[in-house]
Formats: structure tokens, sequence, C-alpha cells
């Protein structure tokens, strides 16, 4: 635009004179000038060429970094991740890449299950990209903030788990989560048990304390000799206990599951589930409930059994 208004004002070119001007000295073609130029016109020209030139090559590096460096590569892959997060449904996200953050994602995507990271540290964000290439969706930026968790589709998602550092980063990731999306399962990490209240406040449907587990693990081995994760861990490696696992399955309204007794209800004939407890609507866990024992709209069954039969009974919880 310098050059094109440049020769007009000071060689009196006119406007289709000029644009050739620029042209025939831009693309080094050298035809030779239109009109002689004065000593005036000649420095603008001179000036144009060294300028002009440096642009140019300014502009080829760029574009080359852009492409060598694989800016271009990583744009594609940030069109590609957002074009995925557009059709995301029933998804998980996962906030903070910890030590406990990296074990969860791992556990979800080897169970194939569509999973969305956010993690503040760009550093490492840069280096589950590698890790986990394509398989995992990540957005780098701060979980506590609306903007982000809509980014990640929260009110589309089934299940938001909130790993981060601090109990205080968790509950208001917590706090965020529930406005957004009601029907959203939160399962929260807490640090300091007298947090524990503060999160149920929140909302949170789960919440877990290392530390607590740790003290009953520990109390438990040294009480009695025996500890639950064993066999939980025995359950999953043995090759006969390879196809069970263990399931939560609530009650809903319209089963004929509700105001039954457990006699009444037949679960273990009616679907070959084991059932080792329930939680009530107060979440406390009723460990080996007794055949009399009534079930409650809204209560979660925690049953052991093979997928499929956890299914059925989801099924019969249902209608």
């Amino acid at each position: 635009m310098i050059g094109y208004f440049g020769f007009i004002y000071l060689e009196g070119y006119s406007p289709l004179e000029s644009v050739y001007m620029i042209l025939t000295t831009f693309l080094m073609i050298g035809y030779g000038e239109i009109q002689p130029l004065s000593e005036t016109g000649r420095i603008f020209n001179l000036a144009l060429i060294i300028s002009g030139f440096s642009v140019g090559l300014y502009a080829i590096g760029k574009l080359s970094t852009f492409f060598i460096e694989g800016e271009f590569s990583k744009l594609l892959k940030i069109r590609k991740m957002n074009k995925q997060l557009s059709n995301l449904k029933d998804h998980y996200i996962v906030c903070g890449y910890g030590k406990t953050g990296k074990i969860v994602i791992d556990e979800l995507l080897k169970q194939r299950l569509k999973v969305v990271l956010i993690e503040g540290d760009l550093e490492r964000i840069e280096k589950l990209k590698e890790l986990y290439d394509e398989n995992l969706i990540h957005i780098a930026g701060d979980a506590t903030h609306d903007e982000i968790l809509i980014h990640a589709r929260i009110e589309q998602a089934k299940c938001l788990i909130s790993v981060l550092v601090t109990d205080a980063e968790n509950l208001f990731v917590t706090l965020s989560a529930k406005d957004l999306n009601k029907n959203l399962k939160v399962i929260t990490r807490v640090d300091e048990a007298n947090s524990t209240l503060k999160f149920k406040k929140a909302g949170a449907d789960y919440i877990i304390s290392p530390i607590e587990i740790a003290s009953e693990r520990i109390i438990s081995i040294a009480t009695t000799g025996s500890d639950f994760f064993d066999f939980a861990k025995f359950a999953e490696t043995n090759d006969e206990f390879g196809s069970y696992k263990f399931g939560l399955v609530q009650i809903n309204a319209g089963s004929d599951l509700v105001s039954k007794t457990y006699r009444e209800a037949n679960i273990p004939r009616r679907t070959h589930l084991v059932v080792i407890g329930f939680y009530s609507l107060t979440n406390e866990l009723q460990v080996n409930p007794k055949a009399d024992n009534k079930i409650a709209l809204g209560d979660r069954l925690l049953v052991f059994g093979k997928e499929e039969e956890i299914n059925l009974l989801k099924e019969l919880a249902k209608n």
C-alpha cells in the first residue's frame, strides 16, 4: 500500500501503472521503469525494494517454521480436538494430572471410555500429547473457571473426577460442576478429613480420602489379618475371577424392587449376583443386609458378579 500510493504521489503514476511497477519490482522481473523516475522516486524505490525483500524473507521464514516445526500439525490437532469435543456426550472429565490423575485416566482409557482432561500445566500438556496421542482429549486451563468446564462440555458429561492439588480447588470445582450440571456424578479427592462435610454440602456424590482409606486398611490388617483390597486385587488378577467386578446399582422409581425385602427381591436367584451391601439416601454403607431389610427408593446396591449380571440388575432397578 505504501508503494502503491507512493508512486502515485511522488511520480504521478496512474493506479494501473503503480500496481504494474510494484509487481515488476517485488517479483524481481525488472522490465524497466514505465516512466523515468526522479531522484526522489529512485530513493523511494530503493527503500521499497530493501524493505519489501526483508519482509518477504521474514514471511518465508515464519511460514517455513510454521510447517517444519509442526505448528501447522498442532493447529490441525487442535481443530480436530475441538471437533471431537463438539460431538462428546456421556464422557468423563478429569481435573488434574498428578499421580492419581494418571492412574484414573489410564484405567478409564483401558475401558475405552471417552475422557477429557483439564490440566493447567502447559509443559505437562505437551508431554501428554506425546504420551496419549489422540486417545485423550486435553484442555489447557484452570478447572476452577466455568468457561473451561463449559468448553469440556460439562452439560453433556456423565462424570467429573477432581483430583487437583488442594482441597480448596477440588471444592471450587465441585461447586461449579454441580451448578452447571445438577445431574452430573462428581467424584472428588479430599486430603483433610474435616473438609468432608463441606464437600457434601457442595454436592459431591463421592468423596475419597486417601488418608482415611489407608488408615482403615492398616487397622483391618492389624486387627483381623485380612484385607478387602487384597481380595479385590486377587479377583482382578485371577483368571477365574477375570470376568467378575464390583458394581453399584441405584434403585429408581418404577422398579419392582422398591419396598420389597431382600428375601422377596431374591436378587441372587434372579441375577446370580452377590449383594455385599447398600448405600442409603444418607450415603451410609450398610454391609451384608438382612433378608428382612427392605429395599428403598434411591438405595444403591453394592454387588459383585459378571458385567452382564450387573446390567441385568440395572434393568430390574429401572422398571
